[in-house]
């Protein structure tokens, strides 16, 4: 409804107000007033009641003769007058039976400032406070009348939250739904009707939901342009190529409702935001953990279901119970290491060494903290700077937990009685856990080799590279890393989008290709399963378990994150999976 339309409805309560009683002269100056009013000569009447405020001030009916200055005011079209007014009554006189009728006009100055949150606010606190049927009305009207007019979701929030007397309350919350529902808000009818069980209610519930499956958008919020465009096109291609097979097998009409964030975190969260205002479906990004995060927070009070195709950081689905991570989180890397370390290998003590970067901290702090709570023990952490080159004293720091300091006075034999130095003595861990870069494992792991540490090296996804890979076995040791972006399984269905990509796009698929892919499927899987609304999307996700897709498997965990982190080893410069 506009500002208009909104005053006609407004206007119409001239006469709604508690009934008068005065006496002697100040009855017939307000009685004047009042009639003045009623002729809709407001300024002449506003006049009048501001000298009747002035001369009378300690009547007993003084808040009614500031009230009605106040709409005089008001419909004088003298608004900064009248909220100053309604104000003071509201300070001044806060038992006053008129306290409902200042909440209304406040609120219509509010809104007609375009102010709809406030305006809301006052609205809410009038209908609280007012046993006046016909004000009630009123107030419901208004009250819809501004939800449905806002651009912020959090109005809804303000309404389902209000201290309503709950007599009141379902009455409040089946018109507010009304509204919505006749300005295709779909998605926020079932939101704003969740504490209302009347017939009314279900009714109205049922056809917001008919009216979604008519309408099915999903929003694509990538860096489409700046320095990361190309690793956002690669997402949304992926996720493109989905959606049209989709389409294409169901029947279904689904709009894609593509966005660019630019690489930018406050124009992901703007994004984000709009897109939940707007009644999108669902939604496939951020690309970065940058931009998750503040999407993941900007959505922490809506259900729009937001699916994170590539970003790792920990934590970002606590930020929003509808936020899904499709890449297993940094910590989760650390702890599946360290579980594979007790279970499988049988470790009682562990060395780490991690470049000081956010990433491989995270991972590095996590892989401790579980080694230990499953009962090992962590000799030592070793920090190296992020250019690091000589990696000498990190490793004989790590012999030295073991055999003491390596100082040159103490006399080392071999078993045929010759002397050996003191760094050249082998020693013996049951693991190493190095989360590190392949550029900072090519000089790294043949340091450990030559300083004679030996133990078998446990890995992060980093280790996924060419680099690694070509090292020499003696290096590499018996090595172990988690990653989540490997797909080993050569399968009909990876054959096929690999065929399928080339088709449309002219070029082989990566990683990045394979997860806008999945993300789209997961969605496309909810709708072809019945689930056409936001909230029977999340449920639906939530749910899966063991999905096999293009670029790896997955389960939701109790936070929405991928759990599914397979375990490799290197053999002939290939990896190749390890079961556990």
């Amino acid at each position: 409804m506009n500002i208009r339309g909104l005053l006609i409805v407004i206007l119409g309560i001239t006469v709604l107000t508690p009934g008068m009683a005065t006496a002697g002269n100040d009855a017939d100056v307000f009685q004047e007033a009042y009639d003045l009013m009623m002729q809709e000569k407001y300024l002449k009447a506003y006049n009048m009641l501001v000298q009747l405020c002035e001369t009378d001030r300690n009547s007993r009916d003084i808040d009614k003769y500031m009230f009605y200055k106040a709409k005089a005011a008001y419909y004088a079209d003298l608004l900064p007058e009248s909220m100053r007014d309604l104000e003071y009554i509201r300070a001044a006189y806060p038992q006053s039976t008129y306290l409902p009728y200042v909440h209304l006009f406040a609120g219509n100055i509010h809104y007609r400032y375009r102010q709809i949150g406030q305006a809301l606010d006052e609205y809410l606190r009038g209908y609280a406070l007012s046993s006046d049927p016909e004000l009630n009305d009123v107030l419901i009207k208004s009250i819809g009348s501004a939800a449905a007019a806002s651009p912020d979701r959090n109005v809804i929030d303000r309404i389902t939250t209000a201290d309503i007397p709950r007599a009141k309350q379902c009455d409040l919350l089946t018109t507010v739904a009304e509204q919505l529902l006749a300005h295709k808000k779909y998605q926020q009818v079932r939101t704003v009707l969740q504490a209302c069980q009347s017939n009314l209610a279900r009714d109205l519930i049922r056809q917001a939901e008919q009216s979604l499956e008519r309408k099915l958008e999903i929003g694509m919020v990538l860096p489409l342009s700046g320095e990361l465009q190309k690793f956002g096109e690669n997402i949304h291609d992926g996720a493109m190529l989905r959606l049209a097979q989709f389409m294409a097998e169901t029947g279904e009409k689904i709009t894609p409702v593509v966005f660019d964030t630019q690489g930018k975190n406050i124009e992901a969260a703007r994004i984000v935001k709009q897109m939940d205002r707007e009644g999108i479906t669902a939604a496939i990004g951020p690309l970065t953990s940058e931009e998750a995060s503040v999407a993941s927070a900007v959505l922490s009070c809506t259900d729009l279901p937001l699916m994170v195709p590539a970003a790792t950081q920990s934590g970002l689905t606590e930020l929003s119970t509808s936020c899904f991570q499709l890449q297993p989180n940094l910590d989760w890397q650390g702890i599946r290491m360290a579980d594979f370390a007790v279970n499988r290998l049988g470790a009682d003590t562990a060395a780490i060494i991690t470049p000081t970067s956010a990433d491989n901290l995270s991972m590095a702090g996590a892989f401790a903290e579980r080694f230990e709570e499953l009962g090992g023990h962590i000799l030592t952490i070793e920090y190296f700077r992020i250019r690091e080159t000589d990696f000498g004293p990190f490793v004989k720091d790590i012999k030295s937990q073991i055999i003491g300091e390596l100082l040159d006075s103490i006399i080392f034999l071999t078993d045929e009685g010759d002397t050996i130095d003191a760094e050249a003595v082998p020693v013996w861990i049951d693991c190493m856990y190095i989360p590190a870069e392949p550029s900072q494992l090519q000089m790294l792991l043949p340091q450990v080799q030559f300083y004679n540490l030996n133990t078998v090296f446990l890995g992060s996804d980093s280790w996924d590279s060419k680099a690694v890979y070509d090292l020499d076995g003696d290096v590499l040791k018996t090595c172990y890393f988690s990653s989540g972006r490997i797909n080993t399984e050569v399968n009909d269905r990876y054959m096929q989008f690999k065929i399928d990509f080339d088709h449309r796009y002219g070029r082989q698929p990566g990683h990045l290709e394979g997860l806008g892919y999945d993300a789209m499927s997961l969605i496309c899987d909810a709708v072809r399963a019945g689930k056409y609304t936001r909230s029977g999307i999340i449920d639906y996700l939530a749910a899966v378990q063991n999905y096999q897709g293009v670029a790896g498997a997955v389960t939701f965990g109790a936070n929405r994150e991928n759990t599914e982190m397979p375990i490799y080893t290197i053999e002939y410069g290939d990896p190749k999976r390890v079961e556990f």
